[in-house]
């Protein structure tokens, strides 16, 4: 199901009336199925699924085969985050990492051009 582009940056879209979505596979094996909006806060994800020539954008599907499942679902968790209080106008809060993934966590956002 095609979906475009400027469907997917619109906030208030409602998202049964268009789903689509992206399958994320980490090194591990876990299948992380995500909602395109959410996933395309991450511009890595948003070019591998656009441009021409990625298998990606044809199959739905990015594998990730140097990032854990543990790590990944941080990763989606902050896309979350990022998603929901971009152009935030309350008090944003401080996304929670703990203490014993923080070194991995930044090489995978280092990885994925996250900032």
């Amino acid at each position: 199901m095609a979906v475009a582009a400027t469907d997917l940056d619109n906030p208030h879209l409602d998202p049964a009336e268009s789903f689509s979505y992206l399958r994320l596979v980490s090194a591990d094996g876990h299948q992380f199925y995500l909602d395109r909006r959410i996933a395309y806060e991450c511009d890595t994800f948003r070019k591998m699924v656009e441009q021409e020539g990625f298998k990606e954008g044809q199959l739905n599907e990015i594998k990730l085969p140097t990032i854990t499942g543990k790590l990944l679902q941080k990763v989606i968790e902050y896309l979350y985050y990022k998603y929901k209080y971009t152009d935030a106008k309350t008090t944003i809060p401080d996304f929670p990492i703990d203490d014993d993934v923080v070194l991995d966590l930044l090489l995978v956002a280092n990885y994925l051009n996250l900032y």
